[in-house]
């Protein structure tokens, strides 16, 4: 197999000088209040703690192996099985990777341009775990023998395919902690083919984890298992997830072990019960928006966090998916609103915020999971809508590509993906479990989706007020609409929602802005490809007056509008019925 070397230019990290200036251990854990904090999780029915010693325990339980096993002579397991084995080594899987980084720093070919080589069968260090799950679903101890070696290769410095990541001197505490974090579930899926000696020694290099970080700038700032817990960066900036979620893995995954100091262990699993919280409710809102915007709202839910999550359900027995914040829930369900097909990939518009490009682009960490890594922490019947989108859009495109479920180059994303792949759920229509439109009430984001069909779906998004992290996402002046395949806006978007109410299923809608105007948006309940528009004021549309008040009427569709008809204070448009009081559009029926 031919190996192949491509260069990635990156987007400057904004936060760079601060990093460089900052000490870790100088932060304490973004203090700021949580309300409720045991509602931000709901316990697992019949949960059985750990007993010191088990393993596997952060993606399954050892009860969960038979069905686990199953599944890979089915067509799932087959395909995901297949390609884990190709990405290990080029081929079965059961020798060593094939090539290996050369890079000794992070951003190699110059200021942040990484060296990144894409070929299968180069280490990564998703390799661990890759090894891992096919040592438990086969019993074969040459996979745990593997991951070893493996683990020892980045303890010695090995880098990533991508040389920002490695477990010494990594690009960033944000690069440190996903690599400290699914080296440790990579421990874990290798345990139990392990002698005593090498899990102690492997064991106590993530209890003692701790490394310099971007050194080829001098920074100084060095991190560690307790500051990694804390986060370096507060929870608005995407680098927090990424610590915190790699560190939650790390402590899950040493939790009671007899040789680990767990008093020590302990406390710092408080500390990461609350970045956990900080995450969903400081960095996202309530709809799943994120500080700084959509391709860093990739980064701050896949990357490390969601697994993070799925490990403290299954180690510790508190759900965070399952909790009554939709939070969590929303990070992996928003995608389900937005998102189409376009030459052949799941796509988005408008992309707002940093790191436009890691949206759906799925073939490398900060981008990809969507899928396979949201399952682990979607109760079933949100798991069950995200499968059902899945088959009905994503599944031929990628199985013309060859790629399936998750066509990501790293190890750890397909093995994660085989053990959280549903098999056992009937795929259910987004329609019959989530409202037609949703609102993040912290962030003043709305989105609108008349059906989950195809691409002629119409979808209307507002990000009504700016969102700041270190980077952000600027306000919307307008409606941003996707009707029939195309794109364009609509209407005005004068600041900040005032009021905001919907029916129970979505299908009706009335926002009003604190500047006065007033916004109607209806979708048929047949499922027809239609959508209607009503807004006070003159906009793009047929304007009529109602009571003294110019309100515009937009009609989304193919076929030919119907009559808009005015009597006093109501308006009819078709089988649309509406009324004009106080000021405030309202729906009749």
């Amino acid at each position: 197999m031919q190996e192949t070397i491509r260069r990635i230019i990156t987007i400057p990290i904004i936060s760079l000088a601060f990093a460089l200036t900052a000490n870790a251990q100088e932060f304490g854990s973004w203090d700021v209040p949580v309300p409720d904090p045991e509602r931000w999780w709901a316990p697992v029915p019949g949960f059985e703690p750990v007993e010191p010693g088990e393993h596997p325990r952060i993606l399954f339980r050892k009860k969960d192996l038979p069905l686990l096993r199953s599944k890979m002579d089915k067509p799932e397991g087959e395909v995901l099985l297949s390609r884990l084995r190709e990405l290990l080594n080029g081929g079965d899987g059961r020798s060593m990777p094939l090539f290996f980084n050369p890079a000794d720093s992070a951003y190699t070919n110059g200021h942040y341009e990484q060296l990144v080589l894409d070929s299968a069968g180069v280490y990564t260090f998703g390799h661990v775990a890759g090894y891992g799950l096919l040592f438990q679903l086969t019993g074969d101890t040459l996979y745990a023998d593997l991951g070893r070696q493996c683990f020892e290769l980045a303890l010695e410095g090995q880098r990533d395919r991508d040389d920002r990541y490695s477990w010494v001197d990594p690009g960033g505490a944000l690069r440190a902690g996903p690599v400290l974090g699914w080296m440790s579930v990579g421990y874990d899926l290798c345990y139990n083919g392990w002698d005593e000696a090498t899990r102690i020694r492997l064991g106590r290099a993530i209890e003692h984890y701790s490394t310099d970080i971007i050194s080829k700038w001098g920074g100084g700032l060095r991190v560690d298992l307790a500051s990694l817990t804390s986060g370096t960066m507060p929870p608005t900036s995407n680098h927090y997830s990424m610590q915190v979620g790699g560190a939650a893995l790390a402590l899950l995954t040493i939790h009671r072990e007899p040789w680990a100091d767990q008093k020590r262990i302990d406390s710092l699993l408080q500390v990461s019960q609350r970045s956990m919280v900080h995450n969903a409710n400081q960095g996202f809102g309530d709809g799943g928006y994120f500080a700084e915007g959509d391709g860093t709202g990739s980064m701050a839910t896949y990357i490390a966090y969601l697994t993070a999550l799925q490990g403290w359900k299954n180690t510790l027995g508190k759900d965070f998916g399952g909790a009554p914040p939709p939070n969590v829930r929303m990070m992996a369900l928003k995608w389900l609103y937005l998102t189409y097909m376009e030459d052949g990939k799941p796509a988005i518009w408008p992309v707002r915020g940093g790191y436009p490009h890691n949206a759906w682009s799925r073939g490398g960490l900060s981008g990809a999971g969507y899928f396979g890594l949201a399952f682990g922490v979607l109760p079933a019947e949100y798991a069950a809508a995200l499968q059902w989108f899945y088959e009905r859009f994503v599944k031929e495109a990628d199985q013309k590509a060859g790629l399936l479920y998750e066509p990501t180059a790293y190890p750890h994303i397909i093995a994660a993906t085989f053990v959280n792949w549903p098999d056992t759920l009937d795929a259910r229509n987004p329609s019959e479990v989530l409202p037609h439109c949703y609102q993040d009430s912290h962030y003043g984001f709305y989105a609108w989706r008349n059906r989950w069909k195809d691409n002629d779906d119409i979808i209307i998004t507002a990000l009504t007020q700016s969102a700041h992290g270190f980077m952000g996402a600027k306000a919307d002046t307008a409606f941003q609409i996707r009707a029939f395949g195309q794109n364009f806006n609509w209407g005005t978007i004068p600041g900040a929602v005032a009021l905001w109410g919907r029916s129970q299923n979505g299908r009706r809608s009335v926002l009003r802005f604190k500047e006065g105007q007033s916004v109607a948006i209806g979708f048929p309940k047949d499922g027809a490809p239609h959508a209607l528009l009503v807004a006070t004021g003159r906009h793009e549309g047929e304007q009529v007056e109602v009571k003294g008040q110019t309100v515009t009427v937009k009609s989304l569709s193919q076929s030919p509008t119907p009559k808009i008809k005015v009597r006093g204070n109501r308006i009819k448009v078709g089988a649309y019925r509406l009324q004009f009081r106080d000021g405030i559009l309202e729906w009749l029926n």
